[in-house]
C-alpha cells in the first residue's frame, strides 16, 4: 500500500520562490501596520519574510495588489482572496471554533485529546478533520468495490 499524500491533491500551494530577475537596490519590505486583523498580518509578515513583492503576490496568487495593498489601509479581506493569498505562501485557511463556543462536555473531550497528542485545539482540530475525511474516503471506496463487484 503507498503512503497517503500530506495534502489532497487539490489543496492548492505554490510556495515562493526567488525571482530570477535582478534585483533592485532600493528593495522595500512590506510594513506591518498595527490596525489590521490577525489574517492580514500573517500574510504581510509571511511576504515579508522571504521579501515577497506584492506584484509576485498577485502573479502567484491570483489576488490584484492594489486588493492587497488596500487590506493595509481600509478593506478587509475577502474569504476566496485571503485563501488565495496564504496558499501561495504556503499556508492553508481552516477555522476552528473556541472551546467556549462548544457544549461543555465536547469542549473537555477535545482540550483531554489535544493534551494526549500534545497539540494546540486548532492542530487537534486539523487532526479529527483527516480522520474524518480519510474514514468518508474508505466508506466512498468500500461502497464502489461492493457495487462494481
Amino acid at each position: 500500500m503507498s503512503a497517503s499524500p500530506l495534502y489532497p491533491l487539490d489543496f492548492r500551494t505554490a510556495l515562493f520562490s526567488a525571482p530570477a530577475r535582478k534585483r533592485r537596490k532600493n528593495l522595500r519590505t512590506v510594513t506591518m501596520p498595527e490596525h489590521v486583523g490577525p489574517h492580514v498580518k500573517l500574510v504581510l509578515a509571511e511576504m515579508a519574510r522571504p521579501r515577497m513583492t506584492y506584484d509576485s503576490l498577485e502573479e502567484r496568487s491570483g489576488v490584484r495588489r492594489a486588493t492587497t495593498k488596500a487590506w493595509r489601509r481600509k478593506n478587509r479581506p475577502g474569504l476566496e482572496s485571503l485563501e488565495a493569498a496564504l496558499a501561495t505562501l504556503g499556508f492553508g485557511f481552516c477555522p476552528v471554533p473556541s472551546l467556549e463556543a462548544l457544549p461543555a462536555d465536547l469542549a473537555g473531550e477535545l482540550t483531554a485529546l489535544a493534551l494526549k497528542l500534545r497539540m494546540n485545539i486548532p492542530q487537534t482540530w486539523a487532526a479529527l478533520i483527516d480522520i474524518g475525511v480519510e474514514q468518508k474516503l474508505l466508506r466512498m471506496r468500500r461502497r464502489t468495490r461492493c457495487c462494481v463487484g
